[in-house]
């Protein structure tokens, strides 16, 4: 019990920003606003936890689904198995024809 070893917490985001933040230099904020700051840490921190991951955007139906996954054929899979969890909470079935994914640009 005692030789268990406990998963990494990951950091939160304003966290992982503060951090960052507080270390950069004091002209860089004067430059930047700190909400511009934040929207552009954000992209990068999201991409950033993910390094072997790419983002695809679905519509299907009437969901938006975003999957982070290593193709595009993986990416489908995962967004089909989104699609179909996001149709059960609602109480529908999947259609008989499955899934039509249209990736968004």
């Amino acid at each position: 019990m005692l030789d268990k070893v406990r998963p990494e917490r990951k950091q939160s985001f304003d966290d992982a920003f503060g951090k960052w933040w507080t270390v950069e230099k004091p002209r860089y904020g004067e430059l930047v606003s700190e909400t511009v700051a934040k929207t552009v840490f954000r992209a990068g921190y999201a991409t950033g936890r993910r390094p072997n991951l790419d983002r695809y955007v679905f519509a299907v139906g009437k969901f938006r689904i975003t999957v982070w996954a290593t193709g595009l054929m993986d990416a489908k899979r995962r967004a089909t198995v989104e699609a179909d969890v996001r149709a059960a909470k609602r109480g529908c079935k999947r259609p008989k024809a499955g899934w039509v994914l249209k990736e968004v640009v």
